[in-house]
């Protein structure tokens, strides 16, 4: 039987969720999540997610999302992308891709981007070549064995670590973190979000672990801080990592970053991934360090339709 591509229905959460997690092992994603971001989409974005089932079964995931630039221009993306084993050569990635341009294009899009990679195979970015996609941006996803962690590396004097639950405050890690995606290399032509908003996308959201994740304050104020998703188990993810462009070039990111790893370790968690643009020099070079190796690469394709 070929498998029927649809959208998801909230009964679906979790046999998707175990595809993605077979597919992506380097994403960090919960069936919790799964299930809060389909009440809870993400601000300025159209977010529909696809699934192909054969029978009852989930075979084929892929997330069609339509955002709006600062220009007005409309953007379409298709991310984790998952296809369970079997079916990668039969052409359900590239049936995934079509169904997402087409709801996008439908939806205004002048502009599509595929994000391919993590899953072991070429299937999908071989569908997306096909298709007219041309590569535009590379990142390595990158994993660190927490057994192997440097030792923590303490505050400089006048500055202080905390866990991001003990701030009473969340407003200045806002400001923090807005200062530092608009210097994030790469395609970030997306405004970003209002407090209030970045508050439920990112503070309230259940993957972020405000336990773990850390934040280094001067007088009283953040200047570099280290944020982690989890799965409350044995694997968090890189969520952001910045610091305010005065106090760059001392080691506070790295120092932020390891008291996070070893706050994720002490809990019980075993491994770490991130995902860093080739581009972005200094935060690969800290990782490095820290003993991260690649794991795969992520590319990003662009076409326009038509």
């Amino acid at each position: 039987m070929t498998p029927q591509i649809r959208v998801i229905h909230a009964s679906e959460a979790a046999r998707a969720h175990a595809l993605i997690r077979e597919a992506l092992p380097c994403l960090i994603i919960t069936e919790e999540h799964l299930r809060w971001r389909l009440s809870h989409p993400l601000p300025g974005a159209r977010d529909v997610r696809l699934v192909a089932v054969d029978g009852d079964t989930v075979v084929g995931h892929v997330l069609s999302r339509l955002q709006t630039a600062h220009d007005g221009t409309r953007t379409g993306r298709s991310l984790f992308v998952a296809v369970a084993e079997p079916y990668r050569g039969g052409g359900l990635p590239r049936r995934l891709l079509e169904a997402s341009d087409a709801r996008l294009v439908s939806e205004g899009a002048t502009v599509l981007r595929a994000v391919s990679g993590q899953d072991g195979s070429t299937s999908f970015h071989r569908a997306a070549e096909e298709l007219g996609y041309e590569p535009e941006g590379e990142a390595e996803v990158l994993g660190l064995d927490l057994g192997t962690l440097p030792d923590r590396v303490p505050a400089p004097e006048g500055f202080e670590l905390l866990a991001l639950s003990a701030l009473a405050d969340p407003r200045p890690v806002f400001e923090l973190d807005r200062a530092a995606d608009a210097d994030e290399p790469g395609e970030s032509s997306v405004a970003f979000m209002p407090y209030e908003e970045w508050l439920d996308a990112v503070w309230n959201n259940p993957l972020t672990d405000l336990d773990i994740s850390m934040v280094m304050l001067h007088q009283g104020a953040p200047v570099s801080f280290s944020a982690y998703s989890s799965d409350r188990a044995t694997r968090v993810g890189s969520a952001m990592t910045g610091t305010a462009r005065e106090y760059r070039g001392r080691g506070l990111a790295t120092r932020t970053k390891v008291a996070a790893l070893h706050a994720a370790r002490d809990r019980g968690a075993t491994h770490a991934f991130t995902l860093n643009h080739v581009d972005n020099g200094p935060m690969l070079a800290i990782n490095r360090r820290l003993g991260y190796t690649t794991f795969g690469v992520e590319l990003t394709l662009v076409r326009k339709p038509g």
